[in-house]
């Protein structure tokens, strides 16, 4: 799927093709449906088609963003550092993915693309131990919460740098730091189920390309 860059639109014909793919993606990834018509302009009948010639039903509804932007960054019940830290990567893998070109890129293929990447990076991990990967509507409210990463100011979600394990991670912005530790840290203190090669090196270090 070629690049799309931040100025195109849907409705100019020289990105039809790209956009078209883009929605055909989004589907395969199992995004809601309101977030396809946002990012390709799709009516919903067009989109509930695309998902049922595709995927056999209609596309899951609801709100785009649900829970609130604690539920990415402090760890509770329901929540674990493990999770944290799959946030973390994901914020890395789409970081890195906004730098591939000199050019600003389209949101929503940025999204996809980091998607797509992010799942090859951790699906190793995922399938040998118990650590829940972000599905797609999920990464669209991550997203969503840190402002897809433009600015710092006025978002709900920012990142810090970890002073021991220099791993970059998720706190809420407006709550005091010292009460949400790095998530590396803590599991790395509790077992050795993720070290911060696991996270970092793939985050990081490894290439990301677009589908």
């Amino acid at each position: 799927m070629n690049p799309i860059p931040e100025h195109a639109r849907p409705a100019d014909p020289r990105w039809a093709v790209e956009f078209q793919a883009l929605a055909r993606g989004l589907v395969i990834a199992g995004a809601k449906g309101k977030i396809i018509e946002r990012f390709t302009d799709l009516p919903h009948r067009k989109v509930s088609e695309l998902y049922k010639a595709l995927r056999g039903f209609t596309p899951p509804t609801g709100p785009v963003t649900q829970g609130s932007v604690r539920q990415f960054a402090v760890p509770s019940n329901h929540i674990s550092p493990e999770w944290i830290i799959q946030c973390a990567i994901f914020m890395a893998c789409y970081e890195r993915m906004g730098k591939f070109t000199a050019e600003r890129l389209h949101r929503g293929w940025q999204l996809l693309t980091t998607f797509n990447g992010y799942l090859s990076l951790t699906d190793k991990l995922s399938q040998t131990t118990s650590v829940k990967q972000l599905d797609i509507n999920q990464a669209y409210a991550l997203m969503s919460f840190c402002g897809f990463m433009t600015s710092s100011a006025g978002v709900e979600l920012q990142r810090t740098v970890c002073p021991v394990c220099s791993i970059k991670y998720p706190v809420v912005a407006g709550e005091e730091l010292a009460r949400q530790h790095c998530p590396v840290c803590t599991v790395s203190a509790t077992g050795p189920s993720l070290s911060r090669t696991d996270c970092a090196s793939d985050s990081e270090d490894t290439p990301l390309k677009p589908a």
